[in-house]
C-alpha cells in the first residue's frame, strides 16, 4: 500500500513540474515582431516654388517596401512599384487599381520620375505605394506636394545659343566651371560614364534651395541632352549632381552680354 501511495505521490509531483515548466515557457516566449510599416517621402521638389517652367523631376524614398517591375504580375505582400500623379487625387479604393486618366500618372519602380512640359501655375504632385496588380496596399501610402511653378527669367530675346559637352566619371564632373552669357540658350550634352545614377542640376546658390534647372537622373553609360534657359542676371551660380550633391558640384558663372 505504501508502494503505490509513493508512486502515486511521485507521478503527480512529475505532472506538477511539467506543468511548471510549460507555464514558464509559455510566460517567457515573445510574440513575433509586425513587420515594418512602409513609407514613401517626396525628397525633391523641396520648395514650393518651382523658378522653371517645363520638366519637373519628382524624387522619392521608400522603407519597408521592395521595389520591383512586376507590374500587371500577381499581389505579393511586401513588393510592388510607385505611382506618380499630377494635378489628380491618388486613388485609394481597396481592390481597385490605382490609376486615373492618361497624362496624369506614371507607374514605375522607379524613385524618380520626370514631368514634361509642366506649365505655370499652382500643381500638386502625388505618390503612391502599389502592388504589383496596381491596386493600393491594405492600408493606402501616399504622399503629397503643391508646388507653384513660374518663369524667373524672361525668354531670350536674340540671345545665344550655347553648347556644353560635360562628363561624369569616377564620381566627378570634368568641369568645374561653366561659362555662359546671360540669357543664353544652353544645350549640355550630358555623358554618364559610368554605372551610377548622376544628372546636372542648377540651382541659385550653393544651398540649393531654389533650382534654376533640373536634369533628368540617369544611368549610365548613358547620354542624355538638357536643355534651357541661362539666368537673366549675372553672376555665379551652383550646379550639382542631385545624387552626390557633396562632392560632384561646380560654379555655374552667368556674364553680361
Amino acid at each position: 500500500m505504501k508502494k503505490c501511495v509513493l508512486r502515486l505521490i511521485n507521478r503527480s509531483l512529475v505532472l506538477v513540474v511539467v506543468m511548471v515548466l510549460v507555464g514558464l515557457g509559455a510566460c517567457t516566449s515573445e510574440s513575433p515582431t509586425p513587420p515594418a510599416t512602409p513609407t514613401i517621402t517626396i525628397t525633391s521638389p523641396t520648395g514650393n516654388i518651382i523658378p522653371q517652367i517645363g520638366n519637373v523631376t519628382v524624387t522619392v524614398q521608400v522603407s519597408n517596401f521592395n521595389l520591383v517591375e512586376k507590374k500587371g504580375e500577381a499581389k505579393v505582400a511586401g513588393e510592388g512599384h510607385i505611382h506618380y500623379f499630377k494635378d489628380v487625387e491618388a486613388p485609394t479604393a481597396q481592390g481597385q487599381p490605382a490609376v486615373t486618366a492618361a497624362g496624369t500618372y506614371a507607374a514605375t519602380a522607379a524613385t524618380s520620375y520626370t514631368w514634361p512640359d509642366v506649365t505655370a501655375g499652382t500643381h500638386t504632385f502625388s505618390v503612391e505605394l502599389v502592388n504589383n496588380d496596381h491596386t493600393p496596399l491594405s492600408t493606402p501610402v501616399v504622399a503629397k506636394i503643391t508646388v507653384t511653378v513660374t518663369s524667373s527669367q524672361p525668354p531670350p530675346s536674340g540671345g545665344q545659343s550655347i553648347a556644353i559637352d560635360l562628363s561624369a566619371q569616377n564620381y566627378a564632373f570634368d568641369k568645374s566651371t561653366i561659362t555662359v552669357p546671360a540669357g543664353a540658350s544652353v544645350t549640355i550634352n550630358f555623358n554618364n560614364k559610368e554605372s551610377v545614377s548622376h544628372n546636372f542640376a542648377l540651382y541659385t546658390n550653393s544651398s540649393a534651395s531654389t533650382n534654376i534647372f533640373r536634369g533628368d537622373i540617369i544611368n549610365g553609360p548613358r547620354t542624355i541632352v538638357y536643355k534651357f534657359t541661362a539666368p537673366a542676371t549675372p553672376g555665379n551660380y551652383f550646379f550639382r549632381c542631385d545624387v552626390h550633391p557633396t562632392s560632384m558640384t561646380g560654379t555655374f558663372v552667368v556674364t553680361a552680354q
